[in-house]
């Protein structure tokens, strides 16, 4: 269970990055790290983002467990690590992003709504529905084009999971080559579900999240 918490406090994680890359949004122009509270149905979860120019470090605390995801644009691919077992997982980043909710222009409506201060910062609100009924909410994003706060509702037939990311100490500054890095020392695990196969669901995360907390 503490496994499958963690892989979900992941796909939660990238998805709030990723979608600052997606079609119709900007990207990031600085480097920053910051650290990140995420609240689902499930309770909530802290963690830490790290960011350079094409490529990001996502770390989350799950009920003991530490998961950290590393997406390399620059590379194309991505790595999950397990720091408590020194194990990592491979990813496709064209895959991850799949699996992480990121979508394309033509498959979601992005419309600036507003402007409000978010965590002391000024931000532009976006909002941002599916087309095809499956979701939709809201995205905060900075002067810097830095994701400060995202609150997304996906909806699978009568089922509805909802979940907010908000960005906390959020510091401007170079970041240490080395985050982006895989560790030498750390040796390939075995496929969880959802990565290594086909997406988890109609809805990409949420589809993963109902199917890991169905699954206990």
């Amino acid at each position: 269970m503490f496994k499958r918490l963690s892989v979900l406090a992941l796909l939660c994680t990238a998805a709030f990055a990723s979608q600052s890359h997606a079609d119709g949004l900007p990207a990031p122009t600085v480097s920053y790290s910051a650290d990140r509270v995420m609240e689902t149905e499930a309770g909530t979860f802290d963690g830490k983002v790290y960011f350079s120019q094409d490529k990001e470090r996502l770390e989350m605390n799950a009920r003991g467990m530490q998961s950290v995801m590393i997406l390399r644009r620059d590379q194309q691919l991505g790595w999950m690590l397990m720091p408590s077992q020194r194990m990592y997982q491979k990813l496709d980043l064209a895959r991850a992003q799949q699996q992480t909710g990121s979508q394309s222009a033509d498959t979601v409506t992005i419309e600036q709504v507003g402007a409000e201060t978010i965590e002391g910062h000024d931000a532009t609100k976006y909002k941002m529905l599916m087309k095809d009924g499956s979701g939709g909410g809201f995205i905060w994003i900075t002067q810097d084009d830095i994701p400060v706060k995202m609150d997304f509702l996906g909806k699978n037939g009568r089922d509805k999971t909802r979940m907010t990311v908000t960005l906390t100490n959020l510091t401007i500054g170079e970041q240490d080559p080395t985050l982006f890095e895989l560790p030498g020392d750390y040796k390939a695990m075995p496929s969880f579900p959802g990565f290594g196969g086909q997406p988890s669901g109609k809805n990409g995360l949420l589809g993963a999240a109902k199917g890991l907390f169905s699954r206990n």
